[in-house]
């Protein structure tokens, strides 16, 4: 089984060295760095007041779909991929299950489940089409992306895909270890139009996962944050010519994409 998709546009929320150009195109030039201390994602749609109801995870994943939701026609439907999902929010919750009340705010609940970014995200731009949300641990850009690629092929539709994860706060954090927060974004279609940027023909195949290339993306690898392992395909995109990219997936084939620069 393979099919052709078109990328529209893609993004990427990572700490880097100061470039001109967006870090999603630059990777072979930039340098992976830090974010300041005290950095937090700051979604434009969402008022700068209204962003602490929000946890660290769900602004940014909302940030990363901002920045590719203007390639997206308004009944796109958006694919959310998260290994650790709302893990503060989650640690917040079970504190307070020690305390001697037990009370939980419902809207605390209600930002706990995994699908909590998607469905900020709907809701604050009022987007009424499928929303669906991946967990895939280390394999979770993969899977998002397969998924994605399936539902723009079968329903003939543009797909925004999103994938998000930051640290988890202790003690979450020693079973699951990342140190640094990091989102991406990529915008799907059947149909090719005078912004796309790359064409995607993918397979599945028993090929081991593409190791990457730049320093950057090996260096962001370090960090353990799955997000990053969408990095050997973005290696492809913001470069001409072709290429091939094969992420894991759980079980024993992965996804293979062959691109090729538009």
């Amino acid at each position: 089984m393979q099919t052709e998709i078109f990328v529209e546009a893609f993004a990427l929320i990572a700490p880097s060295s100061a470039d001109a150009r967006p870090l999603a195109h630059s990777l072979s030039t930039a340098d992976f760095s830090t974010f300041p201390e005290g950095w937090k994602p700051s979604p434009e749609c969402i008022p700068a007041r209204a962003r602490r109801r929000y946890s660290p995870q769900t602004l940014l994943a909302i940030q990363a779909a901002e920045q590719i939701a203007p390639a997206l026609a308004a009944d796109a439907a958006w694919v959310f991929g998260s290994a650790y999902g709302e893990g503060e929010t989650l640690q917040l919750i079970l504190e307070a299950l020690r305390g001697p009340t037990m009370a939980i705010r419902p809207t605390r609940f209600q930002n706990s489940v995994h699908n909590a970014a998607s469905g900020q995200w709907t809701i604050a731009r009022s987007i009424k089409t499928a929303a669906t949300s991946i967990c895939g641990a280390g394999q979770t850009a993969g899977s998002s992306l397969l998924k994605a690629l399936l539902q723009v092929q079968l329903e003939h539709r543009p797909v925004g895909v999103v994938l998000f994860d930051a640290p988890l706060p202790a003690p979450l954090d020693t079973s699951h270890r990342l140190t640094c927060p990091a989102g991406a974004g990529l915008a799907l279609s059947n149909r090719q139009s005078p912004r796309s940027c790359a064409r995607l023909i993918y397979s599945l195949v028993q090929q081991a996962e593409t190791p990457p290339q730049t320093r950057y993306a090996k260096d962001a690898l370090a960090s353990l944050n799955p997000v990053f392992s969408i990095l050997p395909l973005f290696e492809h995109l913001g470069r001409s010519g072709t290429g091939e990219a094969v992420l894991g997936l759980n079980g024993a084939l992965n996804l293979k994409l062959e691109v090729t620069a538009l």
